[in-house]
């Protein structure tokens, strides 16, 4: 029986959990997580370095904000055909890159 078990709200077993996967992800492939779950270097490398301890502690004092926000374009996916839900996704998850000529020309008239 677990006496001592710690009740976590919805909020913060979801970021517990989702700290503790970009972690795992972080020490299988750092380039692949970091893309993945778009973290800057600095971010990838903390994370990387947390004990569990420490990322329990962020998540228990976080009883009602999501350190996750979900994407930009959630209701789009949601309405969409299933099939086109990753290409929504990957369309709403960044900014539109322009090709290298095309930012040159901008930054020039700027």
């Amino acid at each position: 029986m677990m006496d001592h078990a710690i009740a976590l709200t919805e909020v913060q077993y979801l970021n517990l959990n989702f700290l503790l996967t970009i972690q795992a992800c972080l020490k299988s492939d750092r380039a692949a997580a970091a893309y993945k779950f778009h973290l800057d270097r600095t971010c990838a490398a903390r994370l990387a370095s947390m004990s569990v301890s420490q990322l329990q502690v962020l998540a228990a004092n976080m009883p009602h904000e999501s350190l996750f926000k979900p994407v930009g374009n959630l209701a789009e996916l949601l309405d969409a055909p299933p099939g086109l839900a990753m290409t929504l996704c990957t369309v709403g998850a960044r900014p539109p890159v322009r090709p290298p000529g095309e930012r040159a020309a901008s930054q020039a008239a700027a």
